[in-house]
């Protein structure tokens, strides 16, 4: 196993309640991240983003699962023997660590935020000063003052990476923020949609795409592996096939 796919399988399964998911679904067999979420009594977006993590690790199975009015994807336990097997030798080479997903993350969001803070209210403010407690205070500050950062796309994306570069984050630390910045996505999209409804959420998802890839450009791929844990009904169109 590579040094980024195991330090990625123990960081994902390290995580609270994710193996109580994975459990979850190896005795009930097929099931979405709504059964998921109503058996463990956790939110479902948390239940999206454990399962779908879940299966980029190649842990379970999944498909859609086809009903009356909308399609969503229930998944299976491919194995209940998980083996994490590497050898120390093999990983002492230096790793480089890529911006690429927290920058893009940070783009989405910070559009997103600028089109519905007004809809969205301070019930989204005060989850963002909760969940940046778990920052250190160079990496909550890096990240927060971003997002409050006045200015178009262009110009908070530079403030932004600028930020990072300065709290010199380790790899384990931009983990934390690319969860982080998954889990506002999440809440906004969450509280957007039960105040406007499926279709303006849509419509605001494909603008805020549309601007975050005309200002991003060539220089960073949206992908699947970026876009995972976000809501698959608003982000599939835009995950392309690499990963």
């Amino acid at each position: 196993m590579k040094k980024e796919a195991m330090k990625r399988m123990l960081f994902v399964l390290g995580k609270e309640h994710c193996l109580d998911v994975m459990i979850n679904v190896y005795k009930n067999d097929w099931q979405t991240a709504s059964e998921v979420a109503r058996d463990l009594n956790i939110h479902i977006a948390t239940a999206v983003k454990y399962l779908t993590e879940l299966y980029e690790l190649g842990l379970v199975n999944r498909r859609i699962k086809r009903g009356k009015t909308r399609e969503a994807f229930e998944y299976q336990v491919k194995s209940p023997k998980v083996k994490i097997e590497f050898d120390i030798s093999t990983l002492m080479a230096k790793s480089i660590r890529t911006e690429k997903k927290p920058i893009v993350l940070f783009a989405i969001l910070y559009t997103i935020l600028l089109k519905s803070r007004k809809v969205v209210g301070q019930s989204v403010d005060s989850f963002v000063d909760g969940r940046f407690e778990k920052l250190e205070n160079t990496e909550k500050n890096a990240v927060k003052n971003s997002l409050l950062f006045e200015g178009d796309l262009e110009d908070a994306k530079n403030f932004f990476i600028k930020s990072l570069n300065g709290a010199t984050i380790s790899e384990k630390r931009c983990e934390e923020v690319v969860d982080i910045l998954t889990d506002l996505i999440n809440v906004v999209i969450e509280h957007y949609e039960s105040r406007l409804g499926q279709h303006s959420t849509e419509s605001l998802v494909d603008v805020t795409m549309r601007k975050v890839i005309d200002t991003l450009g060539g220089e960073f791929e949206i992908s699947r592996n970026m876009l995972g844990t976000l809501p698959y009904n608003y982000f599939e169109k835009w995950r392309s096939e690499k990963a």
